[in-house]
């Protein structure tokens, strides 16, 4: 087991799915996403990201959230958490 602080989690997002994330999940934590395959509306308090195949994002401040897929197919991404407390 290591004591890296640092995570790498694929996530699928169903079609047409909305899941909402609480400011304090990553209280302690940065967090980026990187989109892999398909669409992501990532909406960070009043701010809306777009996030295509490829396109990468660093978390600001922790700020409620909500990770959307307004498209007909399923959009994988991936969650790396930097632990920093």
């Amino acid at each position: 087991m290591s004591n890296l602080p640092l995570e790498l989690v694929e996530v699928e997002l169903p079609a047409s799915a909305d899941v909402p994330m609480p400011a304090s999940a990553y209280a302690r934590q940065r967090q980026w996403l990187w989109v892999t395959r398909g669409s992501l509306t990532f909406v960070e308090g009043h701010e809306t990201h777009v996030l295509g195949e490829g396109d990468c994002l660093e978390l600001g401040p922790p700020q409620d959230c909500v990770f959307r897929n307004v498209g007909g197919e399923p959009c994988i991404y991936a969650v790396i958490l930097l632990k920093t407390g």
